[in-house]
């Protein structure tokens, strides 16, 4: 299993380990602590149980897509073309 190596609420290590280890985790100084995770990466915060990424994705919002008939009504240009082309 995967555990983060925990200093100060910060994230410094992810190491693979067959059982929990003891704390402090073999190798590391008193203050770092070992717990399991699977899906963080060194930098994330730790605090009440939670890991949390500082640096989240940025979610980018799209436009709804516009229909066909939505962008020919809003081109008087189109719209001609269109009446034009039905002969109206």
């Amino acid at each position: 299993m995967k555990y983060a190596i925990v200093k100060n609420n910060v994230v410094v290590n992810i190491i693979e380990y067959e059982a929990q280890p003891s704390t402090p985790p073999p190798g590391f100084e008193d203050g770092h602590i070992a717990i399991q995770a699977d899906r963080v990466s060194p930098g994330w915060h730790y605090a009440n149980g939670q890991f949390t990424n500082p640096n989240p994705p940025e979610v980018i919002e799209m436009p709804a897509a516009k229909s066909l008939t939505d962008m020919i009504l809003e081109s008087p240009t189109e719209l001609a073309k269109l009446k034009a082309a039905l002969g109206i």
